[in-house]
């Protein structure tokens, strides 16, 4: 036997520092002014507008969206809040939680939560039919802070030490039903489920989901995103429901179907040495109205405004405030996106302009925008937009047919 002597010196251990409690707080306060072009002649400014003595031409918008965020982490528990109030005159403000949700990471792979969570599913810019959990974009401003949803929710994520599949994770929500029963209970057969699992293989993301809702809505969905160079990507998502509602309005009456088919989007990015961004992408709403469906729509509120009874414009108001409220109403959009930062080499700016195409009725939106940052934290943007079309398509008949709006954001 050798016996060799040890020092204790030769085997040193570093004890890992307890994680520190970790708080952090941001937000922005929007102060935003709009003067609107009103058109008269629609009759959907005509219901909007009943029984409004001011006839103005020209109308303003003045008010205040506040922002107010907050996180705190501590080991394996994490906090978030997110918070919006809006003031426009005069009145108490009503604080709203866009987030509010605690989430425990049971191991490294594996998180549980519970409480108001944004979700972000779907690969599109503008539009996201494969989007299951998530809020309805605006597409007229598709980065725009929403409201997340009440949920509990499961992820898994695993990394794969593959040339060819390189991670691996799997998501389950479920959505509990909204209380409608004296605002306190909601039946339990409403509640909602949602899975998606997710694959990147080689350089392509790659999504399956699926969604399960009251009155036995089911919906299929696919999506993927991957760069053919290094600037140029393309993306799509695909989703087929069953059971899916929609509205429409025959002989003058609103009626609801139950339909089955696929909605779609494709779509591209593409970077020049110019630093110039282009979004371009076709959307299929498979739950839209066709040309004909919409002016029956037109020819219903129309006819109603006609009637000049406060009944009937009332109860026609209240259907057109809770089914026709979707941003795409119709059925096939085109949306194009162009982003010049710094243009003609002026510092701290920003300019862009996007055009939402409707491909049934040739109506569309056109909307430029100005972006300056003089200082650090604070942004000036002007945003003017135009609607033309005929006078009954999608477009053409806004309650505006321009816009221009002023923004000061300050952020902390």
């Amino acid at each position: 036997f050798i016996f060799v002597p040890v020092s204790a010196q030769e085997y040193e251990f570093d004890i890992p520092e307890e994680e520190e409690s970790k708080i952090e707080f941001n937000g922005n306060l929007d102060v935003k002014w709009a003067i609107l072009n009103t058109r008269k002649s629609s009759p959907f400014y005509e219901i909007q507008f009943y029984q409004t003595t001011d006839n103005s031409s020209y109308l303003s918008r003045y008010r205040l969206d506040y922002y107010f965020n907050g996180e705190y982490r501590r080991k394996k528990v994490d906090f978030v809040m997110k918070t919006f109030s809006q003031y426009k005159k005069d009145e108490p403000i009503s604080l709203s939680f866009y987030e509010l949700y605690g989430s425990l990471n049971l191991s490294p792979k594996l998180t549980f939560g519970i409480g108001k969570k944004r979700f972000i599913w779907g690969k599109g810019y503008a539009f996201n039919p494969a989007g299951y959990v998530n809020t309805e974009k605006d597409p007229e401003n598709p980065e725009l802070a929403l409201s997340g949803k009440s949920s509990t929710f499961f992820m898994f994520n695993k990394s794969l030490n593959s040339n060819f599949l390189k991670n691996f994770s799997f998501s389950s929500i479920i959505l509990p039903p909204e209380a409608i029963i004296n605002e306190k209970f909601a039946p339990l057969e409403d509640t909602e489920i949602a899975l998606k699992t997710y694959f990147l293989i080689k350089n392509t993301d790659i999504d399956f989901m699926f969604f399960y809702g009251k009155n036995q809505l089911r919906k299929y969905g696919f999506d993927f995103s991957t760069n053919l160079k290094e600037n140029f990507e393309i993306h799509g998502e695909c989703s087929y429901a069953q059971n899916e509602e929609k509205f429409i309005i025959q002989e003058n009456l609103l009626l609801l179907q139950r339909i089955d088919g696929s909605s779609f989007l494709f779509g591209m990015r593409y970077l020049n040495r110019f630093n110039t961004t282009v979004i371009a992408e076709y959307y299929h709403n498979n739950r839209g109205l066709s040309k004909e469906e919409f002016n029956d729509y037109y020819d219903y509120i129309e006819t109603t405004m006609k009637s000049n009874s406060f009944n009937i414009i009332s109860q026609v108001k209240q259907n057109v405030s809770s089914r026709f409220i979707s941003k795409t109403l119709m059925k096939d959009y085109l949306y194009i996106i162009v982003r010049q930062p710094e243009p003609f080499g002026w510092l701290y700016s920003s300019f862009s302009i996007f055009t939402i195409y409707n491909l049934n009725d040739n109506s569309f939106i056109l909307s430029p925008r100005f972006g300056y940052e003089p200082f650090t934290n604070f942004e000036f943007l002007l945003w003017p937009a135009l609607t033309l079309g005929e006078s009954n398509s999608e477009y053409g008949s806004r309650q505006f047919q321009k816009k221009v709006e002023f923004w000061m954001r300050f952020y902390f």
